[in-house]
């Protein structure tokens, strides 16, 4: 049975992952591998991690990104819990969509959920595997 060409990736036409998506592993992976000398949270780990989770995503809805402060707006306290605090914000890029031939295609001015981690520059190896 022939696949349609509306289920393989357009730039290596390798099947997706996910056709519901259109979302190629292997190609995104790349892409998210060519985008790392651009940002870093400062912290070795967390790069490591957020890294790892990019080229490991078997969904678009699977991948973290480092964001930084200034990407948010309108940050609202909400609650404070054992390990934080939460706030309401509005990511101005928001999360990934698809890839458009040159960039990433995004759902901009979303409304999110932000968690303030206590003691958050001096996360561990060990901390991100419990996390």
């Amino acid at each position: 049975m022939e696949l349609d060409t509306n289920e393989l990736c357009s730039d290596c036409h390798n099947p997706y992952a996910d056709q519901f998506e259109s979302w190629c592993k292997e190609c995104n992976a790349k892409r998210f591998q060519q985008d790392f000398p651009n940002w870093t949270s400062g912290n070795e780990f967390i790069d490591r991690f957020i890294r790892e989770t990019q080229l490991n995503a078997q969904r678009r809805n699977q991948v973290l990104e480092w964001i930084p402060y200034n990407r948010f707006k309108n940050v609202k306290y909400l609650d404070k819990g054992g390990f934080g605090a939460v706030y309401e914000v509005i990511w101005l890029d928001g999360p990934i969509q698809w890839f458009d031939d040159v960039k990433w295609s995004r759902n901009n001015n979303r409304t999110m959920a932000l968690k303030n981690l206590n003691k958050s520059s001096n996360l561990s190896e060990e901390f991100l595997n419990e996390v």
